[in-house]
């Protein structure tokens, strides 16, 4: 009962109901504007690219690129002596041989993931973030705080505000995800291509021309297309989590507000206070709001930043773990913190 008191509080809100459905249309209005005549001839045929390929060579490409040097260049050739293991593995598979969609492939791919999947990250992760907020200042918005944490449970209610917080933040990003990507397969035939591997000879890193498109593991599209739907959602409870966070320790939803803001910016631009090839750059680049900027490199080689396979997932599980450390620590001192 008072889990579903507590998601009513949130999730029926008019301006969350707004929200969702903005992004909703605001997606579907990205999707028709990306739209064009993607017909390709069915009568090229892919190369094995991975043939004989060297990951080395990616690697001194990004060192002469960016200058990097001593421990920093060592960094970025461990990854790819790495990767060179995972490219033989697909080239003895054929995963380049995949049609996918041929000569278009890289701008299809690059719409899904490049574009749109990059919106509803950011959509999905300020809804949660609102969310997060919100339950935890809700009671001093309407000024029932007194007599809220003055009943039985008292201040226990905080953790079913996290459960309403995070199974809220996980319904609407699966409504959100849901619906564009309905309207985004309207427009996109990919009938076809589902069992194609991602790492299809036509297919090139986004944003990286001519670089191929290494997954570190042989993943078709529709795998691929779930793997990110998974970490988009998680995501999502992350930024849910920050705001839920924020609110437990400040009780002011504005400032609660700001302050996750400023965080997040200062995550975002104190990486680049660090050289390319670094250990600190690359664990400012697992933060959430770089997850969210990578996203396009989820389950890949990654750029010159990335220097760990799985940084994707290693990233969002040590977001989890220091968050709930710190919803812990926030919920004993709210125990003890007098209510005004």
């Amino acid at each position: 009962m008072l889990f579903w008191n507590e998601s009513k509080k949130i999730l029926f809100q008019p301006v969350v109901i707004g929200f969702v459905v903005f992004c909703i249309l605001l997606n579907g209005t990205f999707t028709l504007l990306a739209y064009n005549d993607y017909q390709f001839d069915r009568n090229i045929n892919s190369v094995n690219i991975f043939t004989d390929f060297q990951a080395d060579n990616i690697a001194q490409d990004y060192i002469q690129k960016y200058d990097v040097t001593g421990k920093k260049a060592d960094n970025i050739i461990k990854k790819y002596e790495k990767l060179q293991k995972v490219i033989d593995q697909k080239a003895e598979k054929g995963d380049a041989l995949a049609f996918y969609f041929g000569t278009q492939t890289p701008y299809v791919h690059s719409t899904l993931f490049g574009l749109i999947f990059m919106i509803i990250i950011a959509e999905v992760c300020l809804i949660g973030l609102f969310l997060g907020i919100f339950s935890t200042t809700f009671e001093k918005i309407s000024g029932t705080e007194s007599v809220v944490y003055a009943s039985n449970i008292g201040r226990k209610i905080i953790w079913k505000k996290l459960n309403a917080v995070w199974i809220g933040t996980l319904l609407t990003s699966v409504v959100v995800v849901g619906m564009s990507l309905t309207i985004f397969f309207l427009q996109f035939d990919f009938s076809g291509v589902w069992s194609d591997y991602v790492s299809s000879g036509f297919n090139y890193a986004v944003g990286e021309f001519g670089k191929p498109f290494i997954t570190w593991n042989s993943l078709t599209v529709v795998q691929y297309l779930w793997a990110t739907i998974a970490l988009t959602i998680g995501l999502a409870i992350c930024f849910a989590l920050i705001g839920f966070t924020a609110g437990i320790f400040v009780r002011n939803s504005y400032a609660a507000f700001l302050i996750s803001v400023i965080i997040l910016c200062g995550l975002f631009v104190v990486k680049y206070l660090f050289p390319i090839g670094s250990t600190v750059r690359a664990m400012l680049g697992m933060t959430p709001v770089w997850l969210w900027k990578t996203s396009r490199e989820w389950f890949t080689d990654g750029g010159a930043d990335i220097i760990w396979k799985y940084y994707e997932t290693i990233g969002l599980s040590a977001s989890f773990l220091s968050l709930s450390l710190l919803i812990l620590i926030g919920a004993k001192v709210f125990a003890k913190k007098e209510i005004l």
